[in-house]
């Protein structure tokens, strides 16, 4: 997960939206300028500070916990990567369906067909049902 930190998220340019009050605020002068540079550069890299963070038990919902304002300013490139992540669906319907439509296409009676066989049944079903193939009429098929 690290490598895919570094290599897609960390060095990515995010803006985070702030108050309007923030954005009022005139820098006071060069030393605060200055502190305020030295701490931007001394800043722990955001994927290092979530880890050394402590554990929040009581998240229930991780892709609104992520959404929070507080999370988006503390993690702003981090958290884009785990909205990322979090928004994969788990499981997609089209798998799952193809794996019931199996379970219809091998019954008792069927139980011997092969892998490729079924392999070759389900895909004209899933072409068949999408349009993707074109049935032939049963006499136009020689045997």
């Amino acid at each position: 997960m690290f490598d895919f930190w570094v290599t897609e998220y960390k060095s990515t340019a995010v803006t985070v939206p702030t108050q309007a009050s923030e954005l009022a605020k005139p820098v006071q002068n060069s030393f605060l300028k200055w502190h305020q540079a030295k701490k931007a550069t001394t800043d722990q890299d955001e994927y290092s500070k979530y880890l050394l963070a402590p554990v929040i038990s009581e998240v229930t919902d991780p892709q609104a916990w992520w959404l929070e304002p507080t999370q988006r300013k503390t993690y702003p490139n981090l958290s884009i990567m785990a909205l990322d992540i979090l928004s994969i669906p788990a499981m997609s319907a089209e798998p799952e369906r193809l794996f019931s439509g199996a379970k219809i296409t091998i019954t008792d009676c069927r139980n011997r067909l092969g892998i490729k066989s079924i392999e070759a049944i389900e895909c004209l079903k899933s072409w068949l049902s999408k349009g993707s193939a074109v049935a032939f009429a049963d006499d136009a098929i020689d045997m």
